[in-house]
């Protein structure tokens, strides 16, 4: 297997809660893929519409799924399904408390350095239910269709 293949990543988010029952964020961006057999870790930068940025690691390895994300809104969030992380929020304006609870963690890196990964999480916030989450990311080499 290849070491450091440039992929090309689909990253979809959407937000479920009482008031609004379907927000979605989508991203296409560029990344690096490194890893073999089951241990793998993606690399990518992320672009918000304000311009800031933030440098996200996602890790995937024994059905757990890790992302630290850089930046003025970090965070580390371990997905494992059925399991609570407990973690903080770093934001401009304080730390929040946070809890991830999966009920849906699910990845896959194919030969050709394609793949997925599929995760969906109750988010909470200082202790009180934010809302459902699911991300999707896609990826597969770089100037591949």
């Amino acid at each position: 297997m290849k070491k450091n293949q440039q992929v090309l990543l689909s990253v979809m988010g959407w937000t479920h809660d009482d008031d609004d029952p379907s927000d979605s964020v989508r991203l296409l961006t560029t990344g690096t893929l490194s890893g073999e057999q089951d241990r793998w870790r993606i690399d990518y930068t992320e672009t918000q519409p304000d311009n800031e940025s933030s440098d996200v690691i996602l890790t995937m390895g024994r059905g757990v799924v890790t992302m630290q994300r850089t930046g003025p809104y970090g965070t580390s969030m371990v997905f494992e399904q059925g399991h609570r992380y407990e973690g903080s929020y770093r934001t401009p304006f304080g730390n929040l408390a946070m809890g991830v609870f999966p009920t849906h963690v699910k990845y896959k890196v194919e030969d050709g350095m394609a793949g997925q990964v599929d995760l969906t999480y109750q988010l909470d916030l200082q202790g009180q239910f934010a809302a459902m989450h699911e991300l999707r990311i896609r990826f597969c080499p770089a100037g591949k269709p």
